[in-house]
């Protein structure tokens, strides 16, 4: 794949959500930055975020649980 050719693939893809195609939002969550899909619920962790997730306490993760109801 040419390198303009990556380029356009990711101005079109980036910040956008894997399962709608619609625009993700980032969120901050205990100093955890996750991409969220308003449309679907959907959530998108980049490299590391889930390893920082597993980081917090249990009373912290049912916090952030609650997002997806």
């Amino acid at each position: 794949m040419q390198k303009n050719e990556r380029k356009q693939l990711k101005e079109l893809h980036f910040m956008r959500c894997p399962k709608c195609g619609m625009d993700l939002s980032e969120i901050d969550f205990q100093g955890v930055k996750i991409d969220k899909c308003f449309s679907c619920e959907g959530v998108r962790l980049d490299a590391g975020e889930l390893e920082a997730m597993t980081m917090l306490k249990k009373q912290v993760l049912d916090g952030f649980l609650r997002i997806f109801k």
